[in-house]
Parts: C-alpha cells; sequence; structure tokens
C-alpha cells in the first residue's frame, strides 16, 4: 500500500500554509471535470504538488440524535465549545436529509442521498445494515478510499442498526473497527463491541469504567496515539451514542444541572392544534401527546446529562492530539446523525420533516479554517465529499454532495445549492419497520413510526408531499410552510381550499423541483 511519509523533523502547517495546501486540493479536484469515478491509491496530487506538505488527520466525532434548534447543548458541551465551535466554523443551516439511525449514517459514509444508498430507515428492504451492504455502499465509502490513499482509519461506536446480524462484520476500508453490535450500547452498559473481528463484552455499572462513552472516548486517545507514532495520516470515527434514548449521565455527573431539568416548550411544543396537519397526526395526536407527557422531560434530563461524557471526550480527544504534536494538521468536525423532535408537534424521536428533526448541529476545526459561522444550506452528503478533497483523493462523479473546503476557507463559492432534498420511509402495515429497530432488550417504550415523506427544504418554505408504502389509503396529502412568518410550522399553509388556491403555482414549482432532486444523482443533486 501505497503511504505518505511525513518528514522528520516534523512540519507542521500554520493557517496560511494550510490555505495554500488546500487551495492545491480544490485545484486538483476542479481540474477532474465531473469527478472521477474510482480514487487513485497513493500519496495525494495537492502533497505530491506542494513537496513538503502533509496530508491532513482527520477527527469525527458524531453524536446521536442531536437537535439543533430546541436543546442548549453547549451549555452541557462547554470544552468542545470552547476547543472546536469557538476556534472553527458554525454552519448555522446544517441538515440531515433523511433525519434517522441508518439512512444518516450511510448518507455520512457515502455522500449520497439514502435513494442512492437504498436506505431510508432502520430496516427492511428499503433500510438498515444488510440493504447498505447489500447495495454495495461499502465499498464506496470515503474510509474505503482514504484507506486505499494510505489512510489509517478508524472507527469506535455506534455503526449501523443491524450489524448486530453479523456482529464480526467489518467493513472494507477500516484499519482498526471498535464497532457495537447490540442495541445494549443505547443504554450504555452490558453491551458488545466487534473489536477487530473479536467480540468483546462490556459489563454493568459496576465499574464505571464500562460506560459506553467513556470507552469511545478510551479506543479514540488510544487509536490517535497510535496513529502519530504510524507514518501515514489518519481518520478517526468517535460514534459514541449520546444523547440518544435511554443512554443516562455518566455516573460522575448523576448531579449534572439538567438532572431535573423541564424540556424547552417552544411554541409548537405539544402543538395543541393539529387539525391543519395531515391525517396520521391527527389520528394518533391523543397517543401522541400521552407520550410527549410521560417521557419527555425525563429524556431531556438524560439527553443534556450524557452530554457531559461526551464533552469530556472531545477534550481529551483534542488533548491526545496536542500532546502527540497532531493538532495543527488535524480537521475536528462535530455534529450529529439527525435531529430530535422533544414533544414538538406532539412528536418525540425524530424521522420527521419538520425543522427539529432535520436541523443538526455542524462546526469544523482546523488548519486554514475561517473562524465564525456561515448560513449556506449544507448538509450530511457534504462530508464525504469534504473529507476526500481535503486530503486530497479524488471525489468520485456519483457522489451526491459538494465539499465544504471553500467555505472553510471563507470563500464564496460560484454555487451552491438553495434547496435540499428530504426523504424518508418506512415498509410495514404500521411503519413499525423503522424506529422500532432501535427498541433495547428488557427496556419498555413506544414507538410511533411515521408514513414516508419526501420534502423539499428551500431558504423560504418547507413542502412536504405524505404518500403511501403499504400503509392507509389516505395519501397525497401535502404541507407547506412559509419559514420566515411561521418558523415553528404551525400553520400549513395548504390546510384550506383557499390556501391551497393561492400557493397553487408556488407548488407546481415546488413539486417539480422535488421531483428532479427525489431522483437525482451524483452531479444532478448538486444543480
Amino acid at each position: 500500500m501505497a503511504r505518505h511519509r511525513r518528514l522528520s523533523p516534523r512540519v507542521r502547517f500554520g493557517a496560511a500554509g494550510m490555505v495554500g495546501c488546500l487551495a492545491l486540493a480544490a485545484m486538483t479536484a476542479a481540474a477532474l471535470t465531473g469527478q472521477a469515478e474510482e480514487p487513485t491509491a497513493g500519496r495525494s496530487a495537492a502533497a505530491n504538488a506542494a513537496g513538503t506538505a502533509e496530508q491532513p488527520n482527520f477527527v469525527l466525532i458524531l453524536a446521536d440524535d442531536l437537535d439543533q434548534t430546541t436543546s442548549p447543548y453547549w451549555e452541557a458541551m462547554p470544552q468542545t465549545a470552547a476547543l472546536i465551535k469557538d476556534s472553527g466554523l458554525t454552519f448555522t443551516d446544517g441538515f440531515a436529509p433523511t433525519p434517522i439511525c441508518c439512512p444518516a449514517r450511510g448518507t455520512i459514509l457515502t455522500g449520497k442521498y439514502g435513494h442512492n444508498t437504498g436506505v431510508l430507515t432502520n430496516a427492511g428492504d428499503v433500510g438498515g445494515w444488510a440493504t447498505f451492504a447489500r447495495n454495495g455502499n461499502e465499498d464506496h465509502t470515503f474510509a474505503k478510499y482514504l484507506h486505499d490513499a494510505g489512510y489509517r482509519t478508524g472507527l469506535a461506536g455506534k455503526y449501523m442498526n443491524g450489524i448486530e446480524d453479523e456482529p464480526t462484520h467489518i467493513p472494507p476500508g477500516w484499519s482498526e473497527w471498535y464497532g457495537s453490535v447490540d442495541n445494549n450500547f443505547y443504554t450504555g452498559y452490558n453491551y458488545t463491541l466487534n473489536e477487530n473481528g473479536a467480540l468483546v463484552q462490556y459489563g454493568g455499572t459496576e465499574d464505571p469504567a464500562n460506560y459506553s462513552t467513556d470507552v469511545v472516548a478510551a479506543k479514540s486517545t488510544d487509536f490517535i496515539r497510535h496513529a502519530a507514532a504510524d507514518d501515514a495520516p489518519f481518520f478517526w470515527y468517535a460514534a459514541s451514542t449520546a444523547p440518544h434514548l435511554p443512554l443516562p449521565p455518566a455516573p460522575r455527573h448523576a448531579n449534572n444541572p439538567f438532572t431535573n431539568a423541564t424540556a424547552p416548550r417552544t411554541p409548537n411544543y405539544n402543538e395543541t392544534d393539529v387539525s391543519d396537519k395531515p391525517w396520521w397526526l391527527q389520528q394518533s395526536a391523543q397517543e401522541r401527546s400521552a407520550r410527549v407527557a410521560a417521557i419527555n422531560d425525563p429524556d431531556y434530563q438524560d439527553r443534556m446529562g450524557s452530554l457531559y461524557a461526551l464533552d469530556e471526550m472531545v477534550s481529551g480527544i483534542v488533548q491526545t492530539l496536542q500532546d502527540t504534536g497532531e493538532l495543527d494538521n488535524t480537521y475536528l468536525v462535530f455534529t450529529s446523525d439527525n435531529g430530535y423532535n422533544l414533544g414538538s408537534h406532539r412528536l418525540t424521536q425524530k424521522m420527521a420533516p419538520y425543522e427539529e428533526s432535520m436541523r443538526i448541529p455542524l462546526v469544523v476545526a482546523g488548519p486554514g479554517i475561517a473562524k465564525g459561522t456561515d448560513d449556506h444550506m449544507v448538509a450530511l452528503i457534504d462530508l464525504a465529499p469534504t473529507f476526500l478533497d481535503l486530503a486530497g483523493v479524488p471525489i468520485p462523479a456519483d457522489v451526491d454532495g459538494q465539499s465544504l473546503a471553500p467555505l472553510l476557507r471563507g470563500e464564496t463559492p460560484t454555487s451552491w445549492r438553495t434547496d435540499l432534498l428530504g426523504q424518508y420511509a418506512g415498509p410495514g402495515i404500521d411503519g413499525q419497520d423503522g424506529v422500532v429497530q432501535e427498541q433495547v432488550e428488557n427496556v419498555t417504550g413506544v414507538f410511533l413510526d411515521l408514513p414516508p415523506w419526501s420534502a423539499l427544504r428551500t431558504a423560504d418554505y418547507l413542502y412536504v408531499r405524505w404518500y403511501d408504502v403499504d400503509r392507509s389509503p389516505r395519501i397525497h396529502e401535502r404541507e407547506l410552510y412559509n419559514l420566515a412568518t411561521d418558523p415553528y410550522q404551525l400553520t400549513n399553509l395548504l390546510a384550506t381550499p383557499q390556501g391551497k388556491a393561492e400557493n397553487a403555482t408556488l407548488v407546481t414549482e415546488l413539486d417539480a423541483r422535488l421531483d428532479t432532486l427525489a431522483t437525482c444523482s451524483g452531479a444532478s443533486c448538486r444543480t
């Protein structure tokens, strides 16, 4: 395998030096008109052109079900805020196109929308790890491409729902693998990890070190120390399940400031009038409202409490990068696989087309990054091409996303998306083939799924089409929200005959654009 050999003594670049390196990487990518079908192994063109330039390292820290719009998560993560947010770039409009765990993680790995990975929920013929693998996606991830180009790659924590069916499976492209293989990982204890092919059992609360986020933290610092001594650049993927239900706070954080907190009561919390919402929400409103009343505040307390250990994990990773001399050449990315409804519109969990489900945190720090905020519409499909671009590895033509590299440098791109596709689908007569796959053994839960939908999110509007996949015949309902005047999506503009008439022209335009994006692939998703 071709490797990138570091210079001795080590060469470290400041912001100005890395800007030049990034510019070369961008020029290399731009020269690949249409983008290359497959990346080439070996040292990057950017590194070769620069002569002494190092390929950067990457650390992806992925939270689970962390919402952008409602929870005050930085209050529970002050170290992450100081080390990544305050020293990097915060994308204020980050989105998860398919806001549920497995499809979102497939999108992160491939840079493709769910309709192109074939994964639109957590299980069944349109979901789960089995579908992701069966469709050949594991051979087309950024990890595989980076590994083939000489990167040392590693993952600890959650990979994809359904991997428990083949617990010793290690996807191609990973140098080190510490993936969870059962849903007990969500509880923090009594779970099993696949550690490079060996199944290792972690016990209960009798040993605080078993707490899952802390185990991911320990794997993270070990990997970085070992990788720093190697002659290859590295990519590390730290995937704790914080703050996913039912993960409690670590024992040392049992008395955190959110121990008795009440979940935020936004204007759409447990929405009083859902008569303008689609039939499925009206039909299940009472049951959903009861679930919100029963679990939302305890869930919120656990969610916020679990973030303290995640914050410590981030701090430990950054400190290890500093101690090993790798920090100045490492991009740190903090984000989430999807948002979380937290009582909005009487909903718990995620999966919905509304802001609380689709909006995610996304902050990036690293060499050459312009500090501050950026309001371009970005999404999880953009992470894979960004990693490849910054590493100087060609981006395959069938990737749906766009590299964030120009935005990270503070440049104004010649073109950028002004709308985004959203989609979700779960087969089964009552939709229980989706979120129910996250159920934890011996933990009582009520899982209320949603019908399939596709949506178009623009800067001004959210347009949603509800359609039928083996469900109720009452289909083809539509929702339209003016986000400027109705940010909490309380008034569906298509709920009345008058509203439908007034917005008919707009709906025709949105329908046409949604039809295009719903079948897009590669370059057609970026125009």
